[in-house]
């Protein structure tokens, strides 16, 4: 199962995320539900560099964490919000039509 966690501030501001895990919907190169939420957070991690100006990722094999940083301006700020409840999006949308491979859950930070 691939599960995600999105980070929020108490006034809920996405301050990260961390996805971990495989689907094993199917086999390995063929998994839809896997590469659905590759193709979402590798998108929300592109338009963070192309849009916002910063890569703050960490990334290995069924694993990536990002936090965003504490020293964006406004504008970085505005734009990355957009991007990450954009990515929660897609994230919620999957989960609920394949539960059994995804779950989405939230943590305070």
């Amino acid at each position: 199962m691939i599960e995600a966690v999105v980070y929020k501030s108490s006034q809920g501001v996405i301050q990260g995320f961390k996805i971990n895990g495989h689907a094993q919907f199917s086999d390995a190169g063929s998994d839809i539900v896997c590469s659905a939420v590759s193709a979402i957070v590798f998108t929300a991690l592109g338009g963070m560099d192309e849009l916002a100006g910063f890569k703050s990722f960490q990334q290995k094999d069924g694993y990536i964490k990002c936090f965003i940083p504490d020293n964006l301006t406004g504008e970085q700020q505005t734009t990355t919000q957009i991007i990450l409840k954009t990515m929660d999006i897609g994230l919620r949308q999957i989960e609920a039509d394949y539960h059994k491979y995804v779950r989405v859950r939230y943590e305070e930070v």
